[in-house]
């Protein structure tokens, strides 16, 4: 096996428990939360958080994968990591929204709960 695929696929195992813990909470909100008033935002805070990592992970190939070919060719980086890193920092702008989504939602329904 390569260096690019062994570095790959230790990217993607580093993204791993990240990506199924938000694939879980969104399932779990999705099929077994009963419909509340707090639950559509928890799912779209959830979906995000989701959304996010997914992002972060290809932004994390592509970006490893780049250097493999610049690295094969000598040429220099360039403004492309300039791009991936302000793509990163949108990704992380967009999972912290989905965290104030999620809290948003679970005390949305933990509030009503209690008046009941």
């Amino acid at each position: 096996m390569d260096a690019l695929a062994i570095q790959l696929l230790t990217i993607a195992a580093y993204h791993l428990p990240h990506l199924l813990a938000c694939a879980a909470a969104v399932a779990l909100l999705w099929v077994w939360a009963q419909p509340s008033p707090g639950r559509a935002l928890a799912l779209w805070g959830a979906g995000l958080l989701f959304g996010s990592a997914l992002l972060q992970l290809a932004l994390s190939l592509f970006q490893a994968n780049h250097i493999h070919r610049m690295t094969e060719s000598g040429a220099s980086p360039g403004s492309l990591f300039a791009i991936i890193s302000a793509a990163n920092l949108l990704t992380s702008v967009i999972g912290s929204v989905g965290l104030v989504l999620l809290a948003w939602g679970a005390s949305k329904a933990m509030r009503t709960r209690a008046l009941r």
